[in-house]
């Protein structure tokens, strides 16, 4: 079982990872404070995440580039992203994950991933490579309590625990399709489990960012607080 003890799941998370929740838990302090995630206010918050959750050696070197929109760099790269996919997901912003129709909502989550993941010239990363991972984490900052993140061992947690087909290699088949139905998966595992008692595992943070901490536990083999890191 994938899931099968997520308590001390996210005990192993925080006594490992630190360094990632004090940063997160202070973005979502202002993403609740502000409550308009596509704010020119709100932008350093969502680029300082990306740094600290891995995604700087993929947007450029130097902050001039990364946080002012004007000189051309990564900044600037994420403003015109985030233009495009405002208008699909603006609907959304006022509701987790639970009050969302993930189904009849899939294609505009699917068109808003796959403008953030393209590349090329205007794509957001700094050669030009597509951005699968950094697309999730983009969506997940900018509403922490309907998107999930999904990188290499959050793709292994959902194949393994709900047979999404991602792949066991370098590029495990992103997709923003895969995106929506690992999106359905997950909301559904929680509604099973009870969305209050999974909210009670970190009260206070949100309940996506919950099942990060888990599925990075599992996905990275780091075992769980109870036996000592071994699987």
């Amino acid at each position: 079982m994938v899931f099968q003890d997520p308590a001390s799941q996210f005990a192993r998370y925080d006594q490992l990872c630190p360094h990632y929740n004090l940063v997160a838990d202070a973005i979502y302090a202002e993403w609740r404070r502000q409550k308009a995630p596509f704010s020119l206010a709100y932008r350093p918050y969502l680029i300082a995440a990306l740094i600290a959750f891995d995604m700087g050696r993929m947007m450029g070197a130097g902050l001039v580039q990364r946080y002012d929109s004007a000189a051309g760099g990564f900044a600037t790269r994420l403003d015109r992203k985030l233009a495009r996919v405002q208008p699909l997901l603006e609907p959304l912003v006022q509701h987790n994950l639970f009050e969302v129709d993930v189904s009849r909502s899939g294609r505009d989550i699917v068109r808003a991933y796959d403008v953030l993941a393209a590349g090329g010239p205007d794509g957001l990363h700094e050669q030009g490579k597509a951005f699968h991972v950094g697309a999730t984490k983009v969506l997940h900052f900018l509403h922490p309590e309907l998107f999930i993140i999904v990188d290499a061992n959050t793709a292994r947690a959902l194949r393994a625990a709900f047979r999404i087909p991602y792949r066991s290699s370098t590029q495990p088949g992103y997709s923003g399709e895969r995106y929506v139905r690992s999106l359905s998966a997950v909301k559904e595992w929680i509604r099973d489990y009870g969305v209050e008692r999974f909210r009670s595992l970190g009260p206070g943070i949100p309940v996506l960012r919950i099942f990060d901490k888990m599925a990075f536990v599992y996905g990275a083999g780091l075992g769980t607080a109870d036996d000592g890191g071994n699987e």
